[in-house]
């Protein structure tokens, strides 16, 4: 069951909630027993930030937007590797809104490396504005786009972690991915 409070006073202050059974017969009731009202109006890009933040490091997938992982290692020595992060994003199910007679949309595209034991090595973030006449939008519907991000590693084992949220439609998704490099 969720809430969602009407009116809602920026306060910052608890607010009590009551919560019951109407026939409590067999039944049990977990509830918490308030919320805490924000101060303020959480600002667009600061939730997007915060929501791809929580992402990556969460282990949860999520499958908003239809996104495969890939990865590839390329060894050039015995203790170096380059691993690459393919992230192939289909772009059928994203919406875009028509300015100036383009198909606009913003993708954040956010690649990250654990070691084995879950500890974060290193990570970036790619932000992708598209601004796509309708002939180059029908070829991308077709074809989809792949991003590649590269990290020099050490061989070993590494999770992998790819979050892609849209702008327009702030859809997210996110995929993990196990690679050993020998």
């Amino acid at each position: 069951m969720g809430f969602s409070p009407q009116n809602l006073k920026l306060d910052g202050s608890f607010h009590h909630l009551k919560i019951s059974l109407k026939d409590p017969a067999k039944l049990t009731l977990q509830a918490r027993r308030g919320y805490y009202a924000p101060k303020h109006v959480a600002d667009p890009a600061e939730q997007a930030k915060q929501e791809i933040e929580e992402a990556v490091f969460s282990q949860e997938e999520l499958h908003d937007l239809p996104v495969e992982l890939h990865t590839q290692f390329f060894k050039s020595g015995d203790a170096e590797a380059k691993l690459a992060v393919l992230a192939h994003v289909d772009v059928k199910h994203i919406q875009y809104r028509k300015i100036d007679g383009r198909n606009t949309n913003e993708l954040t595209v956010v690649s990250a490396i654990f070691n084995r034991n879950g500890v974060f090595i290193q990570g970036t973030q790619k932000d992708l504005t598209m601004r796509w006449e309708d002939a180059t939008l029908e070829s991308k519907l077709a074809s989809g786009i792949t991003l590649k991000t590269s990290f020099d590693v050490k061989p070993g084992s590494y999770l992998v972690r790819l979050v892609v949220r849209d702008k327009q439609g702030q859809l997210m998704s996110a995929e993990n991915g196990a690679i050993e490099i020998p």
